[in-house]
């Protein structure tokens, strides 16, 4: 076990909620090829539906809150149409700003559908859980240093909350106990802003399975890892094994109570249509995929919460760790989207009894 040398500022506290269930963050939902022009998909994030399309005309991703502001239809039964979304129950279309478009043309007041930011990046579908992006999309540092190859590793549906999977993902006594790893040096941990902390380590392989070997090989004996986690739910991690530098950026996609759909992208230096810089991202996401392998199920049934009583430095940074998940904005449909301002059937057709009064949009 490594030493703490942090002292026990948090030891004998009383375990708190360990995270938002979802929090207001940036989440890979699809790769750019699964959003064909036309096409629509649903996506969960927590206990909340979006819907995504992509428009005929500018060909731009857009990213709907599920139901139909009108009248709650699943906008997964609609129709793109231009660059708007038709809705299936009454045909009004939405544009892709959010406000709906009447027969004529002219933008209908009163009602609008809840727009959430989107961005592509990596042949990837980033979505912000929230009216507006509180940050940007990290950026991996190899991403300034010339060309580079990406490849999504495929979609994994687990029955765990996101935060028991970065809290696993930073676990330096986890990487050692369990990952055939050995520190060459104390790692780090630092908060670098509001929204994200970073872990860093250098370590070897003492491993010896089939994708502990190849690691080795490549790396020289020498891993240099930083580990970001961006937002809670998102954790960018970059490697240095030997010359040779790569990331993965891994989306927890929370999907209901305790489950998450993990979704990520591999990345490395080289020009993307050299055939060695191919295989090299394929062997990338396999290894990446492998370490995760291990961890499926020994995580099943955990219910993860930052240890009481620091005994190594890993527990002192998992604490860090627990304490910034319970500083995260959650995503709240309801309070993220303003009051509408929708006339009522009183106004328009005059008084009637009170208790009759129906609140309904004039057309949207």
């Amino acid at each position: 076990m490594v030493p703490n040398p942090l002292g026990s500022a948090f030891a004998g506290a009383v375990p708190r909620p360990a995270a938002p269930a979802c929090p207001q963050n940036w989440y890979l939902v699809a790769r750019s090829a699964e959003l064909k022009p036309g096409a629509i998909l649903a996506r969960a994030l927590g206990n909340i539906e979006i819907v995504l399309y992509r428009g005929n005309e500018s060909s731009r991703a857009v990213a709907f809150a599920a139901h139909c502001a009108h009248a709650g239809c699943h906008l997964r039964h609609g129709k793109v149409v231009g660059d708007g979304l038709r809705c299936a129950l009454h045909h009004r279309t939405i544009r892709d700003d959010g406000r709906f478009i009447a027969k004529d043309g002219s933008v209908v007041s009163g009602t609008s559908q809840f727009c959430l930011p989107v961005i592509e990046r990596f042949d990837c579908v980033f979505v912000f859980a929230g009216k507006v992006a509180a940050f940007d999309l990290p950026m991996p540092e190899i991403c300034a240093l010339g060309p580079f190859a990406t490849r999504s590793l495929p979609p994994k549906a687990l029955p765990l909350s996101w935060s028991t999977l970065v809290s696993n993902g930073m676990d330096i006594d986890h990487l050692q106990a369990v990952h055939g790893r050995a520190l060459r040096e104390p790692p780090t941990f630092v908060q670098l802003d509001r929204n994200s902390v970073r872990l860093s380590c250098c370590a070897r392989v003492t491993g010896n399975n089939v994708s502990d070997r190849v690691m080795k090989w490549i790396a020289k004996d020498e891993i240099r890892l930083s580990l970001t986690c961006v937002g809670g739910s998102m954790l960018l991690v970059e490697s240095l094994l030997g010359r040779h530098r790569s990331f993965v950026m891994l989306s927890m996609c929370p999907a209901g109570q305790a489950e998450s759909t993990v979704r990520a992208v591999a990345g490395i230096t080289g020009a993307p249509n050299r055939a060695t810089v191919k295989i090299a991202v394929r062997l990338a996401a396999w290894l990446f995929g492998a370490f995760l392998k291990n961890d499926i199920g020994i995580l099943q049934q955990m219910n993860w919460h930052a240890p009481e009583v620091e005994v190594t430095l890993g527990d002192t940074l998992t604490r860090r760790l627990g304490d910034y998940f319970r500083g995260l904005p959650e995503f709240d449909l309801a309070s993220a989207q303003p009051a509408p301002n929708v006339p009522t059937l009183a106004m328009a057709l005059g008084p009637r009894p009170a208790s009759r009064v129906v609140r309904s949009g004039r057309g949207a």
